[in-house]
């Protein structure tokens, strides 16, 4: 969804406006505009080195930036590639890590059950495989219900059959919560299976936007994105 398209009443999880960051004599983020609306799949591509990570990490707080400005309800949730679970806590103390009351378990719990490991509640990290630990990842964003997630490569370690399983995982709960969604990829492939809206990076800005494409023109919008990514490829019949 681009500016001019964000209908009237649609609620942002994020508006960001000339976004700005510098490492000494490099320009990372480069007057930097970004809509994202409650509900919406937006994959960000781009070359490594490109700013996408940057981005990622300021609108999650987590790095500064020296000029523009971010505009969110609150503060998102982020997986990253990593799952970052704390070895020496089981699966629902990771999940409720921050999480106030005294219904914490139970918040985890459900969360737990919305990933498939509801049965694991006193398991420790160190039993689970990459995917399960991801799972638990997932769960301990959404359990604080977010208005923005930001998915930084949480996939990219996983193998192929893996990967299809999360895919799959990540639009049902992304349905079911509605939380706006950064998902940073250097995969096409993934963008074109998850995002509504596709964006890729160059130089510290916004390059090129794509909506999702229509069923049975997957191809071509694969093609021109990798056409945008620096990548020729001959769509002519053999």
């Amino acid at each position: 969804m681009s500016e001019r398209d964000f209908r009237a009443g649609e609620q942002p999880a994020v508006v960001v406006s000339g976004l700005r960051r510098v490492y000494g004599d490099r320009i990372v983020l480069d007057n930097l505009s970004l809509r994202i609306a409650r509900g919406e799949f937006v994959a960000l591509l781009g070359e490594s080195g490109c700013g996408k990570t940057t981005l990622l990490r300021a609108l999650a707080g987590l790095d500064s930036i020296q000029g523009g400005r971010i505009d969110a309800p609150r503060r998102p949730a982020v997986v990253f590639q990593e799952h970052r679970l704390l070895p020496w806590d089981n699966l629902w103390r990771n999940v409720a890590l921050g999480l106030p009351g005294e219904d914490a378990r139970a918040r985890a719990a459900s969360a737990l059950r919305e990933v498939g490991l509801g049965d694991r509640l006193d398991d420790w990290p160190r039993n689970l495989s990459g995917g399960q630990a991801q799972r638990v990842a997932l769960a301990r964003a959404l359990v604080q219900e977010p208005e923005l997630l930001l998915l930084d490569e949480p996939f990219a370690a996983l193998d192929a059959l893996t990967r299809i399983r999360m895919h799959k995982l990540v639009e049902e709960l992304v349905a079911r919560h509605r939380p706006g969604v950064l998902l940073v990829t250097h995969d096409v492939d993934e963008a074109l299976a998850l995002a509504d809206r596709i964006l890729v990076m160059r130089d510290g800005a916004i390059a090129a936007e794509r909506e999702a494409p229509r069923r049975g023109s997957a191809s071509q919008a694969r093609a021109q994105l990798l056409a945008e990514l620096g990548v020729a490829v001959d769509l002519a019949p053999a």
